[in-house]
């Protein structure tokens, strides 16, 4: 017997790796012209990638707690308790790499993400208490694919820092060498 949105937790953690993947492609194609990664690069490269197998793991782990022989509820309410967990853990983490790396006001867009992250990483943990409301498919599949989103729309906040930033060093060198 399959557990139930197996498929599509299957293709989840395809999509996650396949991301992080190719995010980190890009990152690295765009590097300086000396041939290395900026701080701040190679920490969002790292971010992606780390986001993309905390959405595979988690996407993977209900199945396998059912193949392990889990009854349904009690996979569901593990999957999501480990990716609430994951997921909090990340954000927690994350903030003072973020400013270690990079010591740059955080932008609106940014914070609000980081705070859909936080409340994602809550109705997960909500979920596996079983107090709210029943850990199940929807609940984790709603969460988890949510952390991906989330990340890919930080992804695409940092990237356009690290354009203007990439743009503004080039009318600087315009300027000097014009």
């Amino acid at each position: 017997m399959e557990l139930p949105g197996s498929a599509y937790l299957y293709t989840l953690a395809t999509l996650a790796i396949t991301y992080g993947g190719f995010a980190a492609l890009f990152m690295l194609f765009r590097h300086d012209l000396d041939g290395r990664l900026a701080h701040y690069d190679a920490f969002v490269v790292r971010g992606v990638v780390q986001k993309g197998f905390v959405v595979a793991a988690s996407a993977m782990l209900p199945p396998l707690l059912f193949y392990c022989g889990l009854p349904q509820p009690l996979a569901w309410r593990i999957a999501c308790a480990a990716a609430g967990l994951l997921q909090a853990l990340f954000l927690l983490t994350w903030i003072p790499r973020r400013h270690a790396v990079k010591d740059v006001p955080t932008s609106a867009g940014l914070v609000f993400n980081l705070v859909a992250q936080l409340l994602t990483a809550g109705f997960l943990l909500a979920a596996a208490s079983g107090e709210f409301f029943a850990a199940g498919p929807g609940a984790f599949m709603i969460g988890v694919t949510l952390i991906l989103f989330l990340s890919a729309i930080a992804y695409q906040e940092a990237l356009i820092f690290l354009l203007r930033g990439d743009a503004g060093k080039s009318r600087r060198r315009a300027t000097r060498d014009g």
